[in-house]
């Protein structure tokens, strides 16, 4: 399998399309799991070459949480490379750019 459930985090709650509480307070919540799911992946590694994270720069939680998880990446793995590939909400103007509800 590509994904285990020992690879996945999740939650119930969103930041509610604030980069902040994102980045702090969810970053702050989760940082030590995450760097956690990250080493028990990496350590197996003949050779780690990079890391790679998509995510959302619409919300909070993408946005926030996903740049707190590349400043994680980047202090405890620095000598390995960090690819983000970023998701822009869409400027067509029809609905929201997120969805809340």
């Amino acid at each position: 399998d590509l994904f285990t459930s020992a690879q996945v985090m999740s939650d119930v709650s969103g930041a509610g399309n604030n980069w902040a509480h994102g980045f702090y307070e969810y970053g702050g919540q989760y940082g030590d799991q995450f760097l956690e799911l990250v080493r028990s992946q990496a350590e197996p590694c003949d050779s780690l070459q990079s890391f790679f994270l998509m995510h959302s720069l619409g919300g909070g939680t993408g946005s926030g949480l996903g740049t707190k998880l590349l400043e994680l990446l980047k202090d405890n793995y620095d000598g390995i490379y960090r690819f983000a590939t970023s998701v822009l909400p869409s400027s067509s103007g029809e609905g929201d750019d997120v969805i809340t509800s």
